[in-house]
């Protein structure tokens, strides 16, 4: 083939025009890679022959690209391209060898250097939002309350109430606005940077640990078999999986707030979220609050911890399902959820609590017991509306309350991001996220009614068929369980259930009557106000009552368990629980 130049006809690959200048042949540039990649964007001049480099002398330049892909290790590549210099010039390769491996490796740096300062000004950056843009559900502030009817108080003022003395357990719901006060320096900021979807999902230990009890729409949480009515397992997701299920939409599809996400809110025990405790600490905004509760979650977890060594042999395969069951007394709460997602109306266990909203917006609506009751006796057959989501009941049920049934008596608020919510006992209470939504609450215990009711429920009140402390008594000792007379009705009842019953159910009943009498009784030495030994059931007589008890049967059961990690006195402190395992079996023989 021949060019055509100046009114001449030049074959290809000659370098003479007829002006006497070079006419180069077309370059070959190279194309930099799509994805991350580290280059050196030079141009490669291709000749036409051997020959052709020869006459002209050229320089004759080389690229090499080293793509390093998203999830490749930097800093590893980093090293090896490093060893490799330190090859070359220990080995005294050529000049241009060296040169080039040491350009690698100064580029390399840089990627580094830049990823290094992108990972410093995340670790300062306050996000705005619980959930990165690509997984975030659209928000509905035009569901929020029209009007708040929630009373308000500053933070300032309710420092200053508790500080007197007060107890959180108000006679009404209270809305603290802006409470970020109620946080020491830089701690609000960086709980919202904790407790962020993008933190909480880059956490390995979390991936690999913490598992959410996903419900699907469509799953039934019972199901008939035969006449017994069977109860359902939720789907075990990690928190990854949750975002993506709960959160993630496409452009073409985003996922929408409401029905698409009304079953996705979450209430989580705090304790899994964290690999140490510590990072609660940030959280810990009321020091003046006296309860109960942690002293006795710590209680339960240093008894089982003492005991581990034994249980098994006590309660056989079934000791860690009980474990499980029993082991935690859970009372510090995440709860998480999408844009439209909420749960049903309800009540929390009796007891009072707060919530400071870390993310997010959500609308409440509270109601005491007796004006839910009465609505309730009118409206539940007909519109069922203490088990509908939150969404369903904001949107239909609300007004048909109001409108049909008669509902006034009801409290309203809009929480906004650094708000928090006191719910005093008896309260239920319905939210809803406005948007992706995250928050803390954290339940207290600390009135002497509220304590000797949440005991007594638990091991002994005959009038709502809670008979378990009985197994701690022979059949003819029962005439000394609270309220029993000998020869009545209820003695006579009881024992005639007692000596049908099996050890399989005798012995974990007794361990569980152990487990919360001891973690009331240990409030002795650290709330003396509440007068522990003489408030409920589980009095001193009963503690040892359920020792002695449990001794006896392991023995005619035919175990070798000792119980030396189960004290024999009562408790009247945490540090009354010894800290390490039960003696070696053989230590003391039953």
């Amino acid at each position: 083939g021949f060019w055509h130049k100046g009114g001449m006809y030049v074959r290809q690959g000659m370098v003479a025009t007829s002006c006497c200048r070079f006419l180069r042949p077309r370059m070959a540039v190279v194309a930099a890679p799509l994805r991350i990649s580290l280059a050196v964007a030079l141009l490669l001049v291709a000749p036409q022959s051997p020959l052709q480099v020869a006459v002209a002398q050229q320089t004759l330049k080389l690229s090499a690209t080293l793509t390093i892909e998203k999830t490749d290790d930097k800093v590893k590549t980093h090293d090896h391209v490093a060893d490799l210099l330190k090859y070359a010039k220990d080995n005294k390769l050529e000049g241009n060898v060296v040169r080039f491996v040491d350009n690698m490796v100064q580029q390399l740096q840089k990627v580094l250097d830049a990823a290094k300062v992108v990972e410093q000004q995340k670790a300062v950056e306050v996000p705005k939002e619980f959930t990165p843009a690509k997984y975030r559900v659209k928000s509905m502030p035009k569901l929020q309350a029209k009007k708040v009817t929630v009373k308000k108080i500053a933070a300032k003022d309710l420092r200053a109430k508790l500080k007197q003395g007060k107890d959180i357990n108000f006679a009404e719901p209270l809305l603290v606005t802006n409470a970020t006060a109620l946080f020491d320096g830089e701690d609000w900021d960086r709980v919202k940077r904790h407790w962020s979807a993008a933190r909480i999902m880059g956490d390995e230990d979390l991936e690999r640990d913490l598992r959410i009890d996903y419900w699907p729409p469509d799953k039934a949480r019972a199901r008939l078999v035969g006449n017994m009515l069977q109860m359902e397992e939720p789907e075990q997701v990690p928190f990854s999986r949750y975002i993506v299920i709960c959160f993630h939409g496409t452009p073409a599809k985003p996922k929408l707030p409401g029905q698409n996400t009304e079953h996705c809110e979450q209430t989580v025990d705090a304790q899994s979220m964290v690999r140490n405790v510590s990072e609660l600490d940030d959280l810990a905004i009321f020091p003046e609050i006296k309860n109960a509760l942690p002293g006795q979650a710590e209680f339960r977890r240093r008894i089982l911890e003492a005991g581990k060594d034994e249980l098994p042999m006590i309660l056989g395969k079934s000791a860690e399902k009980w474990r499980k069951g029993k082991g935690k007394l859970p009372y510090r709460y995440f709860v998480f959820g999408p844009s439209g997602s909420g749960d049903k109306l309800h009540a929390e266990n009796g007891l009072p609590f707060y919530d400071i909203l870390i993310h997010g917006s959500r609308r409440w609506l509270l109601l005491k017991e007796d004006e839910m009751n009465r609505v309730a006796e009118k409206a539940r057959e007909a519109l069922e509306f203490d088990k509908t989501s939150a969404y369903m009941f904001f949107e239909e049920k609300l007004p048909e309350l109001k409108e049909e049934f008669g509902l006034k008596k009801y409290f309203e608020a809009n929480q906004q991001s650094g708000d928090l919510v006191i719910v005093p006992s008896g309260w239920f209470r319905v939210s809803l996220s406005l948007a992706d939504s995250i928050s803390y609450y954290e339940t207290i215990l600390s009135q002497k009614e509220t304590l000797k009711a949440v005991t007594d429920n638990a091991v002994w009140q005959p009038q709502f068929r809670q008979y378990q402390m009985a197994y701690c008594y022979e059949t003819k000792e029962l005439h000394k369980l609270p309220g029993v007379e000998k020869d009545s009705q209820l003695h006579k009842w009881l024992k005639d259930a007692i000596a049908k019953v099996k050890w399989d159910e005798l012995i974990p009943g007794i361990l569980s009557v152990l487990l919360q009498c001891g973690s009331t009784l240990i409030l002795e030495k650290s709330m003396p106000e509440l007068n522990v030994q003489g408030l409920t059931a589980c009095t001193p007589g009963a503690w040892k009552a359920c020792r002695a008890r449990l001794k006896t049967s392991l023995k005619e059961k035919g175990s070798s368990a000792t119980l030396s990690w189960l004290p024999e006195e009562v408790p009247t402190s945490i540090d009354d629980i010894p800290s390490g395992a039960a003696k070696k079996v053989g230590s003391e023989e039953l």
